[in-house]
């Protein structure tokens, strides 16, 4: 499904006024909110504004050391307060917890605009670098094996870490880490920025299944459909095709097969890109830093045991067109990926540091034949949720598929009897081209 135009251009809209007011402030604000959590240190230089997610500002200080401070973007961040929480959580977490090398957290707050951090600057480049020229030519070098390698002990180490609830880390008043907040999702921010998904639509629990979680996803998935006016379909059979492929993926949910708690740490965000190395000439690459922590919160175990989607892009977009030639290309990076992760865990079994029944690599080949990897990517992703339901998971579920109408007996009757009103009121949205209003301006800049 094809984002919404209006809502996009809306979120732009947002962006630009928030950038031009943050821009006016500047430098003087990166360099005051830095030395605030440096007491008896002046900040003498900042950098210019960089934007991604985020806007960024490097500023130095009199002793030579430099910090990084940034501001989630309105309009691209959703949920600014709540990710900016979750994300200091899991970086201190991980700090005294792991062996995943984070930035010191430095300090944290408000500006009147919204939440910031402050953290240590990590003179290091992102392992993407030193890896899109043997991707670009399709060419399996020492380089990439090196890179591998990096991102195999990461996965590894989060998958180490487990909590009885799926949710997001926090915190209690005496050091104890809990699991009381819902789980903060990528696809939840590009639900509300790319479809105008009603914020308030998202649950505020935990979850104590695997299962209870799959039927919120897929839930979520039916919501989305629902709430996108603009680009959702495009005619009437369109939106009954999408219609079934919801209800019938929410079936799967609640029927899948799942592996119960302990539920382990995950990350929406863990790609080459987001992780800081240096190089040394013939030498493994050395993990300084892993960024962007923001959607990470403890997920389904099927969520670790699934095959790794950015083993040959770290967009997700990709896989949007022509998807079985993509994954013909990923199968060969698949199989020297899990050559190396199951080279890392026997070396962990050697050290006492994994016991066998924890391995990885087998459940990652596994999942990649027996469906799960697609169930789990169709899960966390709305927008290419259609092209991987029809052709990776119907027919894995439902048998050969002769016309849409034998799918029909698979509906519940409550689904049945809402398809025909359903229809109408998707073409009626598609006519109308607007917006649904779900919040103020002033109500976005608080969340």
């Amino acid at each position: 499904m094809r984002r919404d135009h209006l809502a996009v251009k809306q979120r732009q809209e947002h962006s630009t006024i928030w950038l031009e007011y943050l821009s006016q402030q500047m430098p003087w604000l990166a360099m005051h909110l830095a030395s605030q959590h440096r007491p008896g240190h002046l900040a003498t230089t900042a950098s210019e504004v960089t934007t991604g997610s985020n806007a960024s500002c490097f500023v130095t200080f009199e002793d030579g050391i430099s910090a990084v401070v940034q501001f989630p973007i309105l309009g691209r961040s959703q949920f600014r307060a709540e990710k900016t929480r979750n994300e200091i959580t899991v970086m201190r977490y991980l700090a005294r917890a792991t062996i995943v090398p984070v930035p010191l957290v430095l300090g944290a707050g408000g500006w009147g605009c919204g939440p910031y951090t402050v953290t240590q600057y990590i003179p290091a480049t992102p392992l993407s670098s030193h890896m899109d020229s043997s991707l670009a030519i399709n060419a399996l070098t020492r380089e990439l094996r090196r890179g591998y390698h990096c991102m195999a002990r990461l996965t590894l180490e989060l998958s180490k870490q487990t909590f009885p609830r799926i949710g997001a880390l926090n915190q209690d008043t005496d050091g104890k880490w809990t699991i009381s907040k819902r789980p903060l999702t990528l696809n939840m921010n590009e639900l509300v920025r790319g479809a105008n998904f009603p914020p308030n639509m998202f649950p505020e629990k935990t979850f104590a299944s695997a299962s209870e979680y799959f039927t919120e996803l897929a839930t979520q998935q039916v919501h989305h459909l629902w709430y996108q006016r603009n680009e959702a379909i495009l005619n009437a059979d369109d939106c009954k095709r999408k219609y079934i492929a919801r209800c019938l993926f929410r079936r799967i949910a609640r029927t899948i097969d799942t592996e119960p708690g302990p539920f382990r740490l995950y990350t929406d965000e863990l790609r080459s890109s987001n992780v800081l190395v240096s190089a040394a000439e013939n030498a493994d690459f050395s993990v300084a830093a892993v960024v962007d922590w923001g959607f990470a919160y403890v997920a389904p175990n099927e969520f670790t045991y699934a095959a790794p989607w950015w083993l040959i892009s770290d967009s997700l977009e990709e896989w949007s067109t022509k998807l079985p030639q993509f994954v013909s290309r990923y199968i060969p990076y698949l199989n020297l990926f899990l050559r190396i992760l199951s080279a890392c865990e026997d070396n962990d079994i050697k050290k006492g540091l994994l016991d066998a029944s924890q391995r990885l690599s087998n459940r990652m080949a596994n999942s990649f034949h027996n469906g799960l990897f697609w169930f789990c990517l169709a899960a966390r992703n709305s927008y290419l949720f259609d092209e991987i339901y029809w052709t990776f998971l119907d027919t894995r579920y439902f048998g050969p598929l002769r016309s849409l109408n034998d799918r029909l007996s698979r509906l519940s009757v409550e689904e049945l009897e809402g398809l025909e009103r359903f229809v109408r009121l998707k073409m009626t949205h598609a006519s109308e081209e607007r917006l649904d209003e779900h919040m103020a301006f002033s109500d976005y800049v608080e969340l």
